[in-house]
């Protein structure tokens, strides 16, 4: 998905945050990632556009897409978190602690979870984008070998 198939000027504007050139460049940074992608390749692809923009600067609008639901934020266990462009249904990731293999999963298959962490903590689930550590099938062949 890309940030063009969003309203994105709509939602930010009615969160309160103006519609800027540096803002859409940062977007059109997030999408070129293709998926996951880091603050520094973000603000690597902005300053080969732009190189007034700063790197506080891409901070800072990646920061407010996250809060306004434009853009979702995942930690990975990589230095720096992962962002990329919301998708209409939310997805979760898998991955393999040994080979860094990634696998994506629906809020559906979480469900059952959210359920039961309501009924037994009283806390509502309202991540759109969790990361689930693990082994995969094939590591856990390798492993068993």
């Amino acid at each position: 998905m890309t940030h063009d198939t969003r309203r994105w000027e709509q939602q930010i504007s009615q969160a309160g945050y103006r519609v800027t050139r540096q803002r859409a460049l940062v977007l059109d940074a997030v999408c070129a990632g293709r998926g996951h992608t880091t603050l520094t390749e973000v603000a690597g692809r902005v300053r080969r556009r732009d190189r007034t923009v700063s790197r506080s600067t891409v901070y800072r609008a990646l920061h407010m897409f996250v809060a306004t639901g434009v853009v979702v934020q995942a930690d990975t266990g990589d230095a720096e978190p992962y962002y990329e462009i919301a998708r209409e249904t939310p997805h979760h990731h898998l991955r393999c602690r040994d080979c860094g293999w990634e696998g994506e999963i629906t809020a559906d298959d979480l469900s059952a979870l959210e359920e039961t962490v309501r009924d037994r903590y009283g806390f509502v689930v309202n991540t759109d984008h969790l990361v689930l550590f693990g082994q995969c099938a094939a590591c856990q062949s390798r492993s068993q070998s």
